[in-house]
């Protein structure tokens, strides 16, 4: 439960810090022939398929595979459980995913392989039916300068991240990891490879042996089927586990 309201809250970081860029049309290849292309900012549905690293000193490296669709009553920004509704089914390629009351979208319960990124639905009320191959790459980096160990309250930091690619929009997520834990993000700018957080920003963190930087990308679009619209987002996220200290 825990890992699940992590990933919402980067769900939620992400959404708010995106950089706007434009998408040109749907590749006939996605195969769904009643999908256009869309440049919403609200969405009756958001579609996630993401790739979850966790890593750092002392602990050996975790990777999880994740996929998520959130259909809601009205249309949003991001997923709110006042509006999710249920449709017939959903498919991940060749995977049936479960609806979970906790977070209210669709999930797996179980191990999925993220290539191809091939969404199918099998809607209900408001929401149609289509299937859709999601043809964006996966974000990625080439490297990371500074990733700290330990960083300090009462000094701050600065890291670089250079070589994104695929991306629409990136943030950097800093969670002291207490039961509540106390957040501060920041997004990368436009044409920017350097991140630095001041002692202000990290004046709300406790200090911690359990803290966690995570950085966040994601490579979005929407489509437009049936008049309503559609976010399809793919996922990557670099967990650290570090020491907060004064």
């Amino acid at each position: 439960m825990r890992n699940s309201l992590y990933i919402l809250l980067c769900v939620f970081v992400l959404i708010a810090c995106k950089k706007q860029e434009q998408e040109v049309p749907i590749d006939p290849n996605t195969g769904c022939s009643n999908c256009l292309p869309s440049y919403a900012t609200t969405f009756s549905g958001i579609f996630k398929a993401g790739s979850y690293t966790v890593t750092g000193a002392a602990i050996s490296t975790s990777i999880s595979n994740r996929v998520s669709a959130f259909f809601s009553s009205t249309v949003v920004t991001v997923p709110s459980v006042a509006n999710s509704i249920t449709v017939s089914s959903v498919y991940f390629n060749d995977d049936t995913l479960t609806y979970s009351g906790a977070p209210y979208y669709y999930t797996n319960l179980s191990s999925v392989v993220l290539s191809p990124v091939s969404w199918t639905v099998n809607g209900a009320s408001t929401i149609p039916s289509f299937t859709y191959k999601n043809l964006k790459e996966k974000p990625q980096y080439g490297t990371m300068t500074n990733w700290p160990d330990t960083i300090s309250k009462g000094i701050g930091f600065t890291f670089s991240i250079y070589d994104l690619n695929y991306i629409t929009g990136a943030s950097v997520l800093i969670s002291d990891g207490l039961p509540i834990p106390n957040v501060t993000t920041k997004a990368l700018g436009l044409g920017s490879d350097t991140l630095t957080f001041s002692s202000t920003d990290l004046s709300s963190m406790s200090t911690s042996t359990n803290a966690i930087i995570t950085l966040i990308m994601e490579n979005s679009h929407a489509i437009k089927i049936d008049n309503k619209d559609f976010k399809m987002s793919n996922e990557s996220s670099y967990s650290r586990k570090i020491v907060i200290k004064n």
